[in-house]
């Protein structure tokens, strides 16, 4: 390691349209990529560093199946539907693929905005060093709005048509590596896939999460929390990614982490370090599910 390491800061703009489905069993996505409102078990840390286990809900992406267990009028920047994530074979050759991939440790970005134009050529967010810090998110009514902060811990060139001996599992092999190599000119992309830092194994005292709140609260919904950070932050930039190619020292890195997830943590919400990754089901209906709600 070189005394004075350097890394990047990228904010990540991606979909940030929420998905609502007319029906309460959303099948494999082949439409356009959106976010969803979900619930998972998992652990978190609150405020003071405190370790919890609890069902949390949380915004991502996630392009398999999922059942809504709870509906809400539209109010401004909330959630309409509440997921349960779950996976199954795809009966589609084509869907879409999920990243980042926020499940089990550590969480994995794989693909998205690595390719550019018709030559399909590699970008910048192939060559991030170890400690870069990812912000992936959306900007919401002109204020970029966090719903995954990846760190990077390590880093690896795979192909998705190629993915059968990578250490990944099951879940990812299919719902993102699959997705990506059924459409033929994507099996064979070279890409880089980055494994996340976490809290038992952090990079400078940094750990990937995801804003989350507690299942069992009252107000469970929240809207993702937007993130200021002038000079890092470009609400501007709603299409391609941003800080990849400016290098910055470690220091830099951390402080802009750490006014990221004290923002996260000032909005009223947990940060998920862990998520368990959601069940393989054959069918709909042996989804587990809470007492399900419509408001």
């Amino acid at each position: 390691m070189t005394a004075n390491p350097t890394g990047f800061f990228v904010q990540f703009p991606h979909p940030g349209g929420e998905h609502n489905p007319l029906t309460d069993d959303m099948a494999w996505n082949t439409g356009d990529h959106r976010r969803k409102f979900l619930i998972a078990p998992g652990r978190y840390l609150d405020g003071d560093d405190q370790l919890g286990v609890a069902d949390l809900v949380l915004w991502a992406e996630w392009e398999p199946p999922s059942r809504v267990e709870r509906r809400w009028p539209a109010s401004g920047r909330l959630p309409r539907a509440l997921h349960r994530p779950y996976w199954a074979e795809p009966t589609r050759r084509v869907r879409q693929n999920t990243d980042p991939w926020i499940w089990g440790e550590p969480m994995i970005y794989s693909n998205c905005k690595q390719i550019f134009g018709p030559q399909r050529r590699p970008t910048s967010m192939q060559r991030l060093t170890h400690g870069s810090v990812i912000c992936f998110g959306s900007t919401i009514d002109g204020e970029f709005c966090v719903d995954t902060v990846f760190v990077v811990a390590a880093a690896e060139p795979w192909t998705p048509g190629e993915a059968a001996d990578l250490a990944v599992d099951e879940a990812f092999k299919t719902c993102t590596a699959g997705s990506l190599a059924a459409r033929r000119r994507d099996a064979h992309l070279r890409l880089t896939l980055y494994r996340g830092a976490t809290v038992d194994n952090p990079v400078q005292g940094m750990y990937s999460f995801v804003p989350a709140r507690r299942a069992d609260r009252g107000d469970l919904r929240f809207p993702r929390p937007p993130i200021r950070l002038p000079g890092f932050i470009n609400p501007a930039s709603r299409q391609s990614t941003w800080g990849s190619k400016r290098s910055l020292p470690m220091n830099t890195l951390r402080d802009n982490w750490e006014a990221v997830r004290h923002q996260v943590l000032a909005a009223d919400l947990l940060l998920a370090v862990w998520l368990r990754t959601p069940d393989r089901i054959s069918s709909p209906a042996t989804v587990p599910t809470t007492a399900r709600q419509r408001c």
